[in-house]
């Protein structure tokens, strides 16, 4: 299996520079409101950065603000980049909604902290749905962390194209490599053994570095 670990960071020349000098090749791009009130200022921008764009993460937009979710799909699909689909204000329950607005670009939806296996199956994947799994949101569902995690790879990892690489506790995510409580090290090992996509490692830019060398150290 192959994982292709990107980085990440909002559409700009100076985090995209950043992301290149940390040794990424590709980014997940994170947006904000103003990142896409331009769409094609900010597609050019990252057209002449060093890195290419492989995911584009949607504003947390309200559900039914279709002109946040639909700008931010236009710019996934002049970058040729997969859409993440998620927002602080959206439940899986609200996929529906969501899925409304039209998505050309190829997409999916980034599990909640808290989302249990058995609540994505019924909300995401019978319905036929792609998934972004959140490492650290997953962590926050289950008990037994690791055994979902690998039930997830294996059962469903035809239908997981990007995965979030990040440490967590039980009630806390988005941490820095070492500074949670999830076992990474295998978190990375089932990861290489069961999955074939893009592993964005989704921790603040100071400690992407660091957590770069960390992961590919585990890779070896």
């Amino acid at each position: 299996m192959h994982m292709d670990l990107v980085g990440k960071c909002p559409p700009n020349s100076d985090a995209l520079d950043a992301a290149a000098a940390r040794g990424f090749d590709r980014v997940e791009l994170y947006l904000s409101q103003a990142a896409v009130e331009d769409v094609e200022a900010t597609a050019a921008t990252v057209e002449r950065a060093p890195v290419g764009a492989a995911s584009v993460h949607t504003p947390h937009a309200v559900p039914e603000d279709g002109d946040a979710f639909h700008r931010a799909d236009d710019l996934a699909t002049r970058l040729d980049a997969y859409l993440v689909v998620h927002s602080q204000y959206a439940q899986h329950t609200h996929t529906s909604q969501l899925e409304a607005h039209g998505f050309a670009a190829p997409h999916g939806y980034e599990n909640n902290p808290g989302a249990s296996v058995f609540h994505l199956e019924r909300q995401l994947f019978d319905p036929g749905h792609e998934l972004v799994l959140d490492t650290a949101h997953l962590y926050a569902a289950e008990a037994d962390y690791l055994e979902a995690l690998e039930r997830l790879l294996r059962t469903y990892g035809d239908r997981i194209p990007v995965v979030h690489l990040t440490d967590g506790t039980r009630t806390q995510d988005g941490l820095a490599i070492g500074r949670g409580d999830i076992d990474l090290e295998t978190t990375v090992q089932l990861l290489e053994r069961h999955y074939d996509g893009i592993v964005v490692l989704e921790v603040m830019p100071d400690d992407q570095l660091e957590g770069r060398r960390t992961v590919l150290g585990w890779l070896d």
